[in-house]
């Protein structure tokens, strides 16, 4: 989440720059939505990487326990 709010801060900065110096608008525009995906592209990468390392938490959590049950059942057979 710390890379993510310095990216937001960067990005921000950024824009600005572009609001300041950038007197054509069209260009002005353009450049401000190649920004805005690249920060749609920054939050969709982290989301995939929070849902992968949710994913892998889950199965490693389970994949234990569901050891450790099958090794209770085999004894108790």
């Amino acid at each position: 989440m710390q890379n993510v709010n310095q990216f937001e801060r960067h990005r921000a900065a950024l824009e600005q720059c572009i609001h300041n110096s950038v007197h054509d608008a069209e260009t002005r525009n353009t450049m401000l939505a190649h920004i805005g995906q690249m920060g749609a592209a920054m939050h969709a990468e982290e989301r995939t990487a929070d849902s992968a390392l949710r994913t892998h938490h889950v199965t490693t959590r389970h994949g234990g326990l569901m050891n450790w049950i099958l090794s209770v059942q085999e004894r108790a057979a």
